[in-house]
């Protein structure tokens, strides 16, 4: 299967859903954001918030104490 570019608006659109995501997540709770991302139906959202969350979230755990950098 060919991989398809994204447009810079696209990108920008995807990149503004996934950081609602992530506030969501931070503000409201992972539950409701993971639930949000299901309804989209969009297996690139979910997958890229998923990444992007693995990474914010560890960080903030650092952060706050809650984990040791590895």
């Amino acid at each position: 299967m060919e991989e398809r570019k994204l447009s810079e608006q696209e990108l920008l659109k995807q990149q503004a859903i996934l950081q609602g995501l992530v506030n969501i997540a931070f503000n409201d709770g992972l539950a409701i954001a993971i639930s949000n991302a299901q309804k989209m139906n969009d297996p690139y959202v979910l997958d890229a918030f998923h990444d992007l969350l693995i990474d914010k979230l560890y960080e903030e755990l650092i952060k706050r104490g809650k984990l040791k950098e590895v």
